[in-house]
């Protein structure tokens, strides 16, 4: 289901049909989750978004890193098994607004060094214990339409973390958010910073200036023991469907037999199923 997801077009709708089903399991899932470790609570609760200072050494580094990375394109497969991934649409307006670095081992090294000591400092915010489920690199374009204020739509006590080594602002790009105390404010900083805030709690929204913007990004997920571990899960892998593997397993077998009950017998299964057939065939090494 992995191979076939990756090069299924966005217009599949027997594929959507099977993705909406994986979706409501998905949401089951990360809610029993949240409610078992009573995410919503802890000082980020209260407000929604926190800034820190970055150290200024380690920023001057993971710039250097971040540069001397070799230029990446986020393309359609490029997301991990059991991963929320990209659609091609979304690939091609992403490419578009960032110019994405390789995580290059000189990068990850660094990231490790920063969450050696960010890391607790988030679990502390947050309330309870959590990991990295998906980090990337990249520099915000330039001269962007101005974007919708919006929220991510993912699981809500999933948070993100974006770095900035050479600080935001109007000039080199920034973010607006709404907190959950109702202030409104637009990140400005003229020192490195790193940002924790809840993408699917406050609305926010990116502000393009007339400068590239470093930044590096950790999506974050609940678990019930923390792991600092730096997740690389592909451009376009973003969270896991499911908290663990064995629900992955699970809701990926009760999402595609949902999805053979509702199509009536015949023409139309054996369609779908033959489909599935020939693309998996046409993936398999060839012998010789």
């Amino acid at each position: 289901m992995h191979r076939w997801e990756a090069q299924s077009p966005d217009d599949d709708a027997a594929f959507e049909t099977f993705r909406r089903d994986r979706a409501i399991l998905s949401h089951e899932a990360w809610k029993s989750l949240t409610e078992e470790l009573d995410c919503d609570r802890g000082p980020l609760a209260e407000v929604g978004v926190m800034v820190f200072p970055l150290d200024e050494g380690l920023a001057q580094r993971l710039l250097q890193a971040m540069f001397a990375a070799p230029r990446v394109k986020m393309r359609r497969k490029h997301f991990a098994m059991g991963y929320v991934s990209t659609s091609f649409a979304q690939c091609d307006y992403l490419n578009s607004s960032n110019q994405y670095r390789q995580l290059t081992p000189a990068s990850l090294a660094l990231l490790d060094e920063f969450l050696a000591t960010a890391g607790p400092m988030v679990e502390s915010a947050i309330g309870h214990p959590y990991r990295i489920a998906s980090t990337r690199q990249f520099q915000l374009v330039p001269n962007r339409p101005q974007a919708d204020r919006h929220l991510d739509g993912w699981p809500v006590a999933m948070r993100k973390i974006f770095v900035l080594p050479q600080g935001c602002g109007t000039r080199s790009s920034t973010t607006w958010f709404r907190r959950r105390d109702g202030e409104e404010f637009t990140l400005e900083s003229e020192k490195p910073i790193w940002v924790l805030f809840e993408n699917s709690v406050v609305l926010h929204a990116p502000i393009s200036g007339v400068a590239l913007r470093p930044t590096i990004e950790f999506d974050i997920v609940p678990a019930r023991q923390t792991s600092f571990e730096v997740v690389d899960a592909g451009l376009g892998g973003w969270y896991p469907h499911f908290p663990t593997e064995a629900e992955l397993h699970a809701g990926t077998r009760r999402a595609l037999q949902s999805f053979l009950a509702e199509v009536p017998d015949g023409a139309p299964v054996e369609s779908w199923l033959r489909r599935l057939g020939r693309s998996l065939g046409r993936l398999r090494p060839k012998a010789g």
